[in-house]
């Protein structure tokens, strides 16, 4: 056919000449406004601008310059991380039988679920229908049997099923790095709370040490009351030296128990005693490894990866509230039988059909839809602030843990000569007194120093091991 003999064709047909043509052109346009204004309502999630410092604060300085190594020391596994079998064992069995860990798993499985049911709305839906009435209206006694298939379809133009599948695999996600993070958590609790109980064993060790040394002293005080060489007030002080020791003792025996159940409860086990091997002195960790780019550690934290999945969440959600702006529609049809008599109930006379499309314009709706929005936009805004400062939060308790690794082996270093001292101190001040050239109470002070000396030495390596913990969860680590 000719162009302009279907041209003319095309005009007579629309019954109305060009105005009708013009009119079905400016709805075409509008159209096309309408679709263009909902794949606006999915703009892509960006990751947002942070200031990352080239460095962490505290951090040694590249031994080579424009070495940009991203080797961290978050990056190694948990089982390179101690020496100590025990330990490496009890994380295991935390791993595998705590509460926390159990929980967490258990949430992903339902972030998951979730994210089924929200895929599911992609789908077509079918359902099958069947049903039976009797009714009687005066003298007139009528049954119904129906038996029928449905299926109805949403078409998702605007994305609004898109961005919510969206949102509940970015909900999934940032469960999945919940679960992470209370493994993470969990390996430190548990090596925190070995060491605590190392601590507590060279306390104990100590404290007893101190009290058979005092109980010596005591016995060699009453020997020089009874011959005239001491006076009572030099007993009496012994004497209280020696309960103080006692009750210092009960109280470190105290401290173990209720650690040991605490350690129980992040092991999932009933109250009990815990083994213990190799000694608090002799625990070493791998620590030699760098601490990498902190730019890096924005993909290597849990729970900042948690927080950026939950501003991806929020950033679909946004897109999900817009798309109420624009028209929904959904094709449904049906298929099957209805008949008075159950026997003529799959003849063809029975056979009922129906197909359509159905689409719901939303015209006034008292500002709901624009509240929606705004509500979907304050949550985004939370997120993004959420983000923000987990990831400050994140660079602080790296610089933290670097600067207590320094300052930590300065002071054991300190301590440890503090200790040589006092040891000193004490062996000449028992002379002194022995000899008659120095009171007991001076004997009583060095003793007390050199005790409380070494109690702090004990603690000061303890703190270094957990320090180490800390500084490997700060970077990262620990969760795989």
């Amino acid at each position: 056919m000719p162009a302009p003999a279907f041209i003319e064709r095309c005009q007579h047909s629309l019954s109305g000449g060009p105005s009708r043509l013009m009119t079905r052109g400016l709805l075409g346009v509008q159209i096309f406004a309408v679709l263009a204004l909902g794949g606006c309502a999915g703009a892509r999630y960006q990751r947002p601008d942070l200031p990352i410092p080239p460095n962490y604060r505290g951090d040694t300085p590249e031994p080579v310059p424009g070495n940009k190594t991203t080797e961290s020391f978050g990056e190694l596994q948990w089982q390179d991380l101690s020496h100590d079998e025990t330990l490496s064992k009890l994380i295991q069995e935390a791993i595998a039988d705590s509460f926390d860990a159990q929980t967490a798993a258990s949430r992903v499985l339902q972030a998951d679920a979730q994210l089924t049911i929200a895929r599911s709305a992609l789908f077509p839906l079918v359902n099958a229908q069947t049903g039976y009435s009797d009714s009687r209206l005066l003298q007139l006694n009528t049954s119904e049997t129906t038996l029928s298939v449905s299926a109805g379809w949403e078409f998702d133009l605007w994305g609004q099923i898109r961005n919510a599948s969206a949102a509940a695999r970015a909900n999934l996600l940032a469960t999945e790095q919940a679960r992470r993070v209370v493994l993470q958590t969990l390996l430190s609790n548990v090596a925190t709370g070995y060491f605590l109980l190392q601590d507590l064993d060279l306390e104990l060790e100590i404290t007893r040490q101190a009290l058979q040394f005092r109980q010596d002293s005591l016995d060699l005080v009453r020997v020089r009351v009874e011959n005239g060489y001491s006076s009572e007030l030099d007993l009496r002080q012994a004497e209280v030296l020696v309960e103080t020791a006692r009750t210092a003792l009960t109280s470190i025996e105290l401290q173990i128990e209720q650690t040991e159940n605490q350690l129980d409860i992040l092991l999932g086990r009933n109250p009990g005693p815990v083994v213990r091997s190799r000694p608090l002195l002799e625990q070493e960790l791998a620590s030699q490894l760098p601490s990498g780019l902190p730019s890096a550690l924005l993909d290597r934290r849990p729970d900042i990866r948690q927080a950026e999945d939950q501003l991806i969440a929020s950033h679909a959600l946004v897109a999900v509230a817009r798309s109420a702006y624009f028209p929904n529609i959904a094709l449904t049809s049906s298929s099957g039988f209805e008949s008075s008599a159950l026997h003529n109930l799959f003849s063809g006379l029975s056979g009922i059909w129906q197909l359509g499309p159905a689409v719901n314009l939303p015209i006034f709706n008292a500002g709901s839809i624009r509240a929606g929005v705004q509500s979907a936009q304050a949550q985004q805004d939370q997120a993004l602030l959420l983000y923000r400062k987990t990831v400050q939060e994140a660079f602080r308790e790296v610089a933290d843990s670097l600067v207590a690794e320094q300052k930590l082996a300065q002071s054991r270093t300190q301590q440890q000569s503090l200790v040589d001292t006092l040891q000193q101190a004490v062996e000449l001040a028992d002379l002194r007194y022995q000899g008659g050239f120095d009171s007991y109470l001076d004997y009583l002070d060095s003793e007390r120093q050199l005790l409380d000396a070494q109690v702090l030495l004990v603690q000061l390596r303890r703190q270094e091991l957990t320090n180490v913990v800390s500084l490997y969860q700060a970077l990262g680590g620990g969760w795989r």
